[in-house]
């Protein structure tokens, strides 16, 4: 195992040197530093010896920086083979490397499970200034590329130890942010902290920042904090516990003089939280800005696996730009609420529908299907769900079930009228082809939905519309249900009232994956976490309810239908009949 640095331009090189050679030093394993240079052609990996005059500046730079001002607590492995240096075990081995093509991070990310490196150093993606900011966006390009521990190191190089009056070293001062519940991120976060405090001679200040929720809400800090300082089980290392009252980490480092401390540390691997720290954590000392290290874990391989099927599919799927993205979600918004139009469009798609079925006209019940305005509301259902939109999500539940009332009444309305009108009529064909859903509804209203939500994402494919909502059939069931009821058949009611609301779940699905595919993902705010968990949850109930209405049709397909034996009885009636 070893510790490796990534890079890429002078600027700040010198800073990230020296944090690596300490995080290395704390965990005892040896550091690589990894040159990127872009080029046309094959990538290649080559270790570097000590620069000659054809050298490229950030070579230059490192090597003078590992001879000028480590070279008693480093050895270069380059020089070791070449007999220049010898190694022992109180110096750390460093390895330097580049790795040439033209796209460096991303070949470094693929080889970097064949390094075993377990611990990479980044530099912060914050631009400051004076900083090339192309730096940055390498950085969170890798960043988000990797998975193994990540460290994120902004801010100036641990000064030298001081003495107090009596001679002695005075200790440096770690400060270790913790919020909330701890999560993996955190743990390394204080392995981490734990390890520099030992190896650099350091105390640490533990600061746990939670919401002053309640009366005892200094009760819960001091519990919260006790638990995470049995982490540091060394006693050598002095901790000094301390709870702050506050909705983030800034807020609890805000209460802080921030320039006592030699590092700032914090678990997360939010980039949002990373530029929201960055801005607000560092405070100027002088010349000297606050050094800030922000741990990632490793990505467990569940996730890893994850991450390569989402690629692999926003990369074959073309994706929608922002300018796109903003237009279809204005104009869900603005579509898929309950209003006037909204009723007036659904009374009048029911009311066609409901003539249609009773005159088992199909023709005019695929007349009722363009003129319905209930696809638009579950399109937008489904980009609540992959948005995390909870405002969209409740207009559209809200169109969709007063919708459906709407229609259901009209549909009962329009079937007590047809029932005094005409005593005798009977139930036609096209009402009971509504009868119960089968699997093959379930199919083709997923397919719909896809559709829908592809088509609504892609302005010039906006003609295609008119043939989602024929295929989706979602009124016509809502009509036979209300049909059904004045006429006395509540069990040709309850089927076409299941098939629509089957209809609903499978559109609702295939809205949601597709929006997720063609690259729309769940709302960051300014904590840096998804805004909430709902989405997850709602979807993993789609799914759930789609599988089981699946499972179910499949198992009824199998059965004979109730018309279908009283036909054969019929027949073997007649049969018996005829043979006496």
């Amino acid at each position: 195992m070893s510790v490796a640095v990534y890079l890429n331009n002078v600027s700040g090189a010198e800073s990230l040197i020296c944090w690596s050679i300490e995080f290395a030093r704390a965990a005892h394993v040896p550091l690589q530093i990894v040159i990127p240079r872009m080029s046309k052609g094959k990538t290649d990996w080559t270790e570097l010896a000590k620069p000659d005059a054809d050298a490229g500046s950030l070579h230059t730079a490192i090597f003078e920086t590992l001879s000028e001002k480590y070279r008693e607590q480093i050895v270069v492995k380059a020089n070791v083979a070449d007999g220049d240096e010898s190694t022992d075990h109180d110096r750390i081995v460093v390895s330097v490397h580049e790795i040439l093509g033209p796209d460096p991070e991303a070949a470094f990310a693929e080889k970097l499970p064949d390094l075993d490196i377990k611990t990479l150093l980044l530099p912060a993606f914050m631009p400051a200034k004076n900083k090339d900011a192309s730096q940055h966006s390498q950085s969170e390009q890798l960043y988000n590329l990797v998975h193994c521990q990540v460290i994120c190191i902004e801010g100036s190089p641990p000064q030298q130890l001081s003495m107090d009056g009596d001679g002695k070293a005075k200790p440096r001062r770690l400060l270790l942010l913790c919020e909330g519940e701890q999560d993996e991120d955190d743990d390394i976060a204080l392995v981490k902290t734990a390890q520099l405090a030992r190896s650099m001679f350091a105390e640490v200040t533990l600061l746990y920042v939670r919401p002053k929720d309640s009366a005892v809400a200094q009760e819960v800090a001091d519990r919260h904090l006790s638990k995470i300082a049995k982490g540091f089980k060394s006693d050598k290392v002095k901790v000094r516990k301390m709870a702050a009252f506050g909705d983030s980490f800034v807020d609890g480092a805000n209460q802080l003089v921030l320039s006592q401390f030699d590092l700032v540390v914090a678990g997360t691997r939010s980039s949002k939280i990373m530029r929201r720290l960055i801005d607000q954590l560092q405070r100027e000392d002088g010349d000297r800005q606050v050094g800030l290290a922000l741990v990632k874990c490793g990505t467990p391989l569940a996730e890893q696996v994850w991450d390569k099927f989402k690629h692999a599919v926003r990369s074959f799927v073309p994706q929608i730009d922002r300018e796109h993205r903003a237009k279809l979600v204005d104009r869900l918004n603005s579509n898929s609420r309950f209003d006037f139009d909204f009723v007036a469009l659904m009374s009048l798609a029911t009311l066609i529908a409901a003539l249609g079925l009773a005159r088992d006209s199909g023709a005019v019940v695929i007349g009722a299907m363009l003129v319905a305005p209930l696809m638009t509301p579950l399109v937008a259902i489904g980009l609540a769900l992959v948005q995390a939109n909870q405002r969209l999500l409740k207009d559209g539940i809200k169109s969709v079930l007063l919708g459906f009332a709407v229609a259901l009444l009209i549909g009962v309305v329009t079937g007590v009228c047809i029932k005094l009108a005409s005593p005798g009529h009977e139930i036609s064909v096209q009402m009971y082809a509504r009868n119960a859903p089968n699997l093959l509804d379930l199919i083709v209203a997923l397919a719909s939905g896809v559709a829908a939500a592809y088509a609504m994402g892609r302005p010039h494919l906006v003609s295609a519309l008119p043939g989602v909502a024929i295929a989706a059939a979602l009124v016509p069931p809502i009509a036979t249900a209300g049909l059904a009821i004045p006429m006395g058949d509540l069990q040709l009611s309850g089927g076409a009232t299941l098939l629509f609301f089957t209809n609903v779940i499978a559109i609702v699905l295939g809205t949601a994956i597709t929006f997720w595919a063609v690259g729309i993902s769940t709302y960051i705010g300014k904590t840096g976490q998804a805004v909430r968990a709902w989405p997850r949850y709602w979807f993993i109930g789609f799914v759930l309810v789609s599988l089981l209405l699946a499972a179910e049709m499949t198992y009824f397909a199998r059965q004979p239908a109730p018309v279908e034996n009283q036909l054969k009885g019929n027949v073997e009636q007649i049969t018996d009949d005829l043979n006496k």
